[in-house]
């Protein structure tokens, strides 16, 4: 059953990849029809920056999780490449049970922002305005799936690094 669960969510998150894919697609045309209407048609438009704009928060948090995924976000190892092999692998299980913690307090935080903007029907400020909720949902799905992540990393490490230390 976890298996299976796990399998979903990892598909959810390569779809999630490429609508992030999508999303910088959808920035780069925005910006694109922008500048062709207003320097070579003389006729910008009211919408290009906003549509732009509300692409960023999906394309960031679609792809966090696939990021997350692959251990593929900024790691700054000084410390860590000092330490013994011992000491390196509880600070790396130290720092995945934190990023964790963190990733899922700010599902948390921006799932009670989300619902709150929903409950009291909250839009954005802009010549082109959308319910914030369909913005910062993305913060939530992302967050979300990165800690389930670094939660799956630290149940795949934690064993091995218990067997690696009592060997030691």
């Amino acid at each position: 059953m976890v298996q299976r669960l796990c399998r979903i969510h990892d598909q959810l998150t390569v779809v999630g990849f490429a609508g992030a894919a999508a999303a910088v697609g959808v920035i780069a045309m925005s910006f694109w029809y922008e500048v062709v209407a207003r320097y070579f048609f003389s006729a910008p438009t009211v919408w290009a920056y906003d549509v732009a704009s509300y692409a960023l928060c999906p394309m960031i948090f679609l792809a966090m999780p696939e990021m997350t995924r692959r251990g593929a976000h900024i790691a700054v190892s000084y410390l860590a490449d000092g330490l013994p092999q011992r000491l390196r692998k509880s600070l790396a299980l130290a720092v995945l049970l934190a990023a964790a913690l963190v990733c899922l307090t700010g599902a948390w935080i921006s799932g009670a922002e989300t619902w709150r903007q929903y409950v009291r029907e909250i839009e954005t400020i802009s010549a082109f305005p959308i319910p914030k909720w369909w913005v910062s949902v993305f913060i939530l799905y992302g967050m979300l799936s990165s800690s389930l992540y670094f939660w799956r990393q630290l149940a795949g490490e934690a064993p091995a690094a218990v067997a690696e230390e009592s060997r030691s």
